[in-house]
């Protein structure tokens, strides 16, 4: 705290269990954030940036959600590994602070991240396989976009983002912190 407020004095990878009043025995799953989850035939789950405009039954995440499952396109990544930079690309799409970022865990171990809307999706796993419900998404062609930024960026680390704290507030006078990373 410097002056009555937070400081932000690194920015580092790592990981957040949510503490609960008992055991969480599914780590397959996040504990928050999550709009849609399947069960059957084996764990699946979404977590989207648009969620205040999708509606109350969750008809956009479970249509995105099946949308991935059911990948009508799927293609290498030819930018090279993924999986070893997870932490850099994970970082680099979050900072993005775009809305339309989307989150996915599509089988046990192996999380997605990429752009989704009510009416395209596409997300990169980490081992490097790009999944999207057609050849010509526009979801596809800004997960591409993205991508090519974090590789002109040179794929920066997430300690080398700049954190700025942004004051945060909602309609019912809740205050908290937003954190904003910029490269």
């Amino acid at each position: 705290m410097r002056g009555g407020e937070p400081v932000v004095e690194a920015v580092f990878t790592g990981g957040y269990i949510e503490a609960t009043t008992s055991p969480k025995g599914d780590l397959d799953l996040p504990g928050r954030w999550v709009d849609w989850e399947n069960r059957v035939p084996g764990p699946s789950w979404i977590s989207l940036a648009w969620r205040a405009q999708d509606d109350r039954l969750h008809t956009g995440a479970r249509t995105v959600l099946d949308r991935l499952l059911n990948a009508a396109h799927t293609e290498p990544y030819e930018g090279g590994d993924v999986d070893v930079d997870w932490p850099s690309w994970r970082t680099f799409a979050a900072a993005l602070g775009n809305p339309q970022l989307t989150m996915a865990g599509l089988r046990p171990d192996l999380w997605a991240i990429g752009h989704s809307t009510t009416e395209s999706a596409a997300v990169i796993q980490q081992d490097g396989v790009i999944l999207a419900d057609s050849p010509d998404s526009p979801s596809l062609f800004a997960l591409r976009d993205w991508l090519t930024a974090w590789e002109k960026a040179g794929r920066p680390a997430p300690e080398t983002y700049t954190p700025t704290l942004v004051p945060a507030g909602d309609d019912q006078g809740t205050a908290g912190w937003h954190l904003r990373l910029s490269h």
